[in-house]
């Protein structure tokens, strides 16, 4: 009885020591799918090519397993619809059964958004986001989650157009690079949006850190070699993910170590999910089809935690049911750390912002219903401009080689997302125009396709009205309207004198120069989404002895305005500092990489030091004094600035004399330069410790108060308009070009978590090259921005940022009729 007590009490004690042994997590749901960057790895037409041949890779995989048992399964995530999209549109009709038949497994899972994103969609493109493939195959497919990698953030008009579709869970794999995520990982929680609705966000580990749960070394070199390179090949079977014995412990004890290390850092649950990507380049990368059998010799052998292989959907919705009582609720915007990168390319993102408005004038209630083959058009244009906003910009080589084949190749691809909308959409507005203006009759008709109403200039080439004219006039008021006529380009002619070339006009080709080359006249208060019909007359129109009163202006000692008071206003529209242009340089050897350390160290005192030793701010001083200008309805100055990395630079304050507002127009010539520099144009508001309200997507947010805690505040992407509301009224400022702000000061990687001293003081973040890869390296040469400040007692800041930077559609039309066939096969969209 003794030694069977002893006997007992031994292997008692074993069981408990079995038992202490086994990690708390038991079971991992380990999920596999690629990243789809359009572009990094190949040129992003490669890449679309890939990843539909790597669908049909994974759909022979899992109808070739989909009889075996449940252990030896294969199962495949579609991270993109983009992807399923393309597949879809080249597949047989057999094989479109096949895809369906695999759905139904359970085997296949398709995810519900296109890509991954950028936050510069505005309202449209979530729409589109979320209606990328016909809605029959939304029904047949039934996304159920939406997965979001690589971007350190997502915003909230994203989540909240999931949930409008139905789809109620979040999968992100942020990449740790110059960002982040903001608390730890894995990890979930609630997001509530503002409605009351939630999302069910899981924080994964990177997309493609399942692999290192199983091996110790990486596989892949390079490390992102072409696709085309035949010296790199996809790793196979026995390569990695051995199935011996031997290799299957040796990879327990590793799941065991980062299972130990990640229950230290606070992980709770008895689940994890785990995704994988190939090892190739781990982006753009085919599935591992030895991965299943793997999983079923890892369980046979009893090796624990469970391995559980299977999709992202089914992942979620077990975890979900197994943790959603226990994780926390979260409220806000949820900031992007990449967004800057935007900034490299500030023409390309000017001309994808002016597509947009484009597409939405030509979407004015004012030209009556949009034909079907016109909505087709628009669809298809919203598609290339999400595109445009995906996370890819260009080549892995693109800041180290930027002047390589490859970079400039990608770049030129990626580039025509934004080109191509821009005239596309200027072509179809203008159809929209004509089929709804020209049978009005003979005239010169303005109209307002915007929310609010227009009072401006109207510009033309002089050229364009086939005659000496000097008025318009209002047939249904008899109004009559002055025609005045300004200095500017005549096309195709050589210039004869140095006179007639601006400072700019270094090509001096045409001049650009000349006397009477532009008309224009001013239109007050034209209705939104209106049009006025004025005639053209050679008789000159009576000039006003009363012009309207000016704002107080209050100038520095070189000309240039620093505060303008009109008579309704207790404060003024903007104080000392309007458009102050400074550039933030980098003084290191190998700059790019000390970035990265000041990143790493972020807003410790580490980081204050590097930045403090490395990171230089250098404003532009005036070349002279501004010069003014007085027209019957504004005031104009203009003043040029001096500043070592810019050839010239120059801008210009048009004040409005009957109403509070502004507009600034900078322009530059950027000197060629690869070296890591920010460019900011700053804007100080009389709103002394006011933090704006911002918008998203459509959805407005408070930065700092309203947005997930640890997120980006050192800067924040926007729709183009901030509004500072007071007790003494609303200050609204607009940006036309550049969609990035930061307030008081440049931030560079401080980690800001609190408001800044001043908020009333924002930067817009006009040209940012910092990134070592992925982005644009020496976007040079000249380029424009254009912000627009109003200040209202009351006002509706998205309908008024939006008439704001939207131009009146002019038509000039003559007396008779077109042909009813050209009407038909030329103006209708």
């Amino acid at each position: 009885m003794g030694a069977m007590r002893t006997f007992l009490l031994a292997a008692l004690l074993l069981a408990m020591l079995n038992a202490s042994a086994e990690p708390s997590v038991k079971r991992i749901y380990l999920t596999h799918f690629s990243h789809t960057d359009i572009g990094f790895t190949d040129m992003p037409g490669v890449c679309r090519e890939m990843q539909r041949r790597y669908l049909d890779i994974a759909l022979d995989a899992v109808l070739a397993t989909m009889s075996k048992p449940a252990e030896r399964k294969f199962h495949w995530t579609c991270e993109s619809l983009v992807t399923v999209d393309d597949w879809w549109e080249a597949a047989s009709p057999s094989r479109r059964k096949d895809f369906l038949k695999a759905l139904r497994s359970g085997q296949l899972d398709v995810a519900a958004l296109p890509c991954n994103q950028s936050p510069f969609q505005n309202a449209a493109q979530w729409r589109t986001m979320l209606h990328w493939i016909p809605e029959d195959l939304w029904r047949q497919f039934k996304p159920a989650v939406a997965l979001q990698s690589d971007v350190p953030g997502f915003p909230r008009a994203g989540a909240m157009a999931l949930l409008d579709r139905g789809v109620t869970r979040l999968f992100v794999s942020m990449n740790t690079e110059l960002g982040g995520p903001p608390f730890s990982r894995p990890s979930a929680f609630w997001w509530k949006m503002t409605d009351g609705r939630r999302l069910f966000v899981y924080f994964n580990l990177g997309y493609c850190n399942g692999y290192d749960f199983f091996e110790t070394t990486h596989w892949r070199r390079g490390p992102v070699p072409f696709a085309a390179d035949t010296r790199y090949r996809p790793p196979r079977a026995g390569e990695i993910f051995r199935t011996d014995e031997a290799s299957l412990r040796a990879a327990h004890a590793q799941c065991l170590r980062l299972v130990e290390r990640f229950q230290k850092g606070g992980y709770k649950h008895d689940a994890l999910i785990l995704s994988m990507t190939n090892h190739w380049r781990m982006d753009n990368d085919p599935p591992f089809l030895a991965l299943a059998e793997f999983v079923a010799a890892w369980n046979k052998l009893g090796l624990k935690p469970e391995l559980v292989f299977t999709t992202v959907t089914k992942a979620m919705e077990a975890t979900q049911k197994s943790i959603g009582d226990q994780i926390p609720e979260r409220t806000g915007e949820f900031t992007d750390w990449w967004s800057s990168g935007n900034a490299s390319g500030p023409r390309e993102v000017a001309a994808s912002r002016l597509a947009k408005r484009l597409l939405a004038a030509a979407q004015s209630p004012l030209w009556g219903p949009m034909p079907a083959s016109g909505a087709t058009k628009v669809h298809s244009l919203y598609k290339d401009l999400c595109l445009f906003d995906e996370h890819t910009w260009g080549s892995s080589w693109s800041v180290a080689l930027p002047w390589s084949l490859d970079t400039q190749a990608q770049f030129a691809e990626k580039a025509m997302l934004a080109w191509r909308p821009m005239g596309q959409a200027e072509w179809l507005l203008s159809q929209r125009a004509r089929l709804r203006l020209l049978p009005e009759g003979e005239g010169l008709f303005v109209a307002n396709p915007s929310r609010a109403p227009f009072s401006g200039w109207i510009r033309m080439p002089a050229n364009s009205l086939r005659g000496e004219f000097q008025s318009l006039v209002n047939p249904k008021n008899g109004a009559r309207l002055a025609l005045s006529f300004e200095n500017g380009v005549r096309s195709w002619t050589a210039p004869k004198n140095p006179g007639e070339l601006t400072r700019e006009n270094t090509a001096a080709t045409f001049p650009d120069n000349v006397p009477n080359q532009t008309a224009k006249f001013w239109i007050e208060n034209l209705a939104p989404d209106s049009f006025v019909k004025l005639r053209l007359e050679k008789q000159g129109a009576a000039v006003s002895n009363r012009r309207p009163d000016s704002p107080i202006v209050q100038l520095d000692d070189q000309g240039w305005p620093v505060s303008a008071r009109w008579d309704e206003m207790k404060q003024p529209l903007f104080v000392a500092g309007l458009c102050d242009f400074s550039a933030v340089k980098v003084n290191a050897f190998a700059p790019r990489w000390t970035l990265k350390d000041i990143c790493a160290a972020g807003g410790s005192k580490r980081g204050d030091e590097l930045r403090k030793k490395h990171i230089e701010t250098v404003p532009a001083t005036t070349e002279g004094k501004a010069t003014v200008e007085e027209t019957p309805h504004t005031l104009v100055y203009v003043q040029w600035l001096k500043h070592p990395r810019l050839e010239w630079a120059q801008r210009r304050l048009e004040l409005w004399k009957r109403e509070p507002r502004a507009r600034v127009t900078l322009r530059f010539n950027r000197l060629s330069s690869e070296a890591p520099e920010i460019f900011y144009a700053s804007f100080t508001l009389p709103c002394e410790g006011t933090l704006p309200r911002l918008s998203n997507g459509g959805v407005p947010f408070t930065p700092f108060n309203d947005q997930i805690p640890g997120t980006c505040r050192d800067y924040f992407a926007l729709d183009g308009w901030a509004d500072y509301a007071t007790p003494d009224g609303h200050w609204l400022w607009v940006s036309r070009d550049a969609p990035l702000v930061g307030f008081d000061s440049p931030e560079i990687w401080t980690r800001r978590q609190t408001p800044p001293k001043h908020p009333e003081r924002l930067l817009a973040m006009i040209f940012n090259n910092f990134w070592f890869t992925n982005w644009v390296a020496d976007e040079h040469g000249v380029m424009e921005f254009q912000f627009d400040l109003v200040w209202r007692d009351k006002l509706d800041a998205p309908a008024v940022a939006d008439s704001l930077v939207t131009e009146p559609v002019v038509l000039i039309n003559a007396d008779g009729k077109d042909d009813p066939i050209v009407m038909q096969r030329l103006f209708t969209p």
